[in-house]
């Protein structure tokens, strides 16, 4: 048992050198600080429109876009296109933000309503398609506008629910035009060439967002000669998700706020050349240097700290002590005891008396010779 302790006491000592050396490495070494985007999701867009190219990256807030994936897709579903003005988020101060930043944006330009709402829907015509079942494994799954921007794809559905969206947050009227298998938007207009329909006595163009390269009052072939049915929007029966926006990182939002920081589309030139890059963006988390963590540490929990370096002290102390501690081995006491009467016996069976007389060998403990009789005497040397 000796033994076996003193070969365990170096696993022990690497076991707790191996510890504090695990706990004061975030301590001692620097880390690197990832870019602060958790908390958003950066996504950017690229579309073309009158001959110019179009980029715009936005931060979009991910308790936003939870609150809204969190509605089941029972709910979503249960009344079908009719049932889609709830997902119309016209309230929401993001889509809020968007829709001023476009306006103000094809104001700069000169737009009128018409360029201004194709512009919008080159816009989300640019977001890939996806059928639901491929991206989220519902038949059937529309997204609200701030899931569509963060995924980046969607189907007929989730485009139209986007577009109806801004246009709406716009200020122009729109419904919801459903052909056979299909979703698109109806926006309200005048003297517009190309296909509509009139409803409530009121003529809205048909609007295809899936389709790129379409402009409004433009019907896809396959939708030729087919009736279809128009679902009013009422932006009373939106949801509208309990959560607010409020990072300082994020653009401006409406309610007496600055919209000063919203991103602004530049325009550049269509073609291998262009003279001018286009580089809106909304402004978004910095790369933080590289520090110590026992800088931040610190000074954001000070606790925490004096119970690391603590444990350090503790570990080391331990350390020193096992390679410093005496190593006893366990000492046998050697203690001197008479033999027994076997072994007396033993030892006596092997010493022979041998007669002075008639010099026959006799047993030890003979006294007289088993042989002439007489009286052995002393043993023989």
């Amino acid at each position: 048992m000796g033994n076996l302790s003193l070969k365990q006491k170096p696993i022990r000592l690497l076991i707790i050198i191996t510890l504090a050396l695990i706990i004061s490495a975030p301590i001692v070494l620097p880390h690197q600080v990832a870019a602060q985007t958790s908390g958003y999701y950066n996504r950017s867009f690229s579309w073309d429109y009158n001959g110019k190219h179009w980029d715009w990256n936005l931060s979009i807030p991910q308790n936003l876009y939870e609150a809204y994936k969190s509605v089941p897709d029972s709910t979503r579903i249960s009344n079908g296109p009719a049932g889609y003005d709830m997902m119309t988020t016209t309230q929401d101060s993001y889509i809020q933000s968007l829709a001023q930043r476009l306006n103000a944006t094809t104001t700069q330009l000169g737009y009128n309503s018409y360029d201004q709402a194709n512009f919008v829907l080159a816009f989300v015509q640019s977001i890939p398609y996806s059928s639901d079942f491929n991206t989220t494994g519902y038949e059937e799954y529309p997204r609200f506008p701030i899931e569509t921007l963060v995924d980046q794809t969607g189907d007929c559905d989730c485009k139209a629910i986007l577009y109806a969206t801004l246009i709406l947050t716009l200020g122009d009227g729109a419904v919801f035009v459903n052909p056979t298998d299909h979703l698109a938007v109806g926006v309200l207009g005048n003297g517009l060439h190309g296909t509509y329909w009139t409803h409530n006595n009121q003529t809205y163009y048909y609007a295809e967002t899936t389709g790129i390269g379409f402009t409004i009052g433009q019907l896809p072939d396959e939708f030729q000669g087919q009736t279809a049915f128009i679902y009013d929007i009422d932006p009373s029966k939106q949801y509208t998700p309990n959560i607010a926006v409020t990072s300082t990182d994020e653009p401006s939002l409406t309610n007496g706020q600055s919209i000063s920081t919203l991103p602004t589309p530049t325009a550049a030139p269509i073609g291998p050349n262009p003279t001018s890059s286009a580089s809106p963006n909304i402004s978004g988390p910095s790369i933080q240097p590289v520090m110590p963590l026992s800088v931040n540490l610190i000074a954001d929990d000070p606790i925490l700290f004096i119970i690391i370096i603590f444990a350090i002290v503790v570990s080391i102390t331990l350390a020193v002590w096992s390679v410093r501690k005496p190593k006893y081995l366990p000492v046998q006491a050697s203690v001197a005891s008479e033999p027994s009467s076997s072994q007396e016996e033993t030892t006596s069976l092997d010493v022979n008396k041998f007669c002075i007389f008639c010099g026959s060998s006799n047993k030890a403990y003979a006294a007289y010779c088993e042989k002439c009789g007489k009286q052995i005497g002393q043993p023989s040397v």
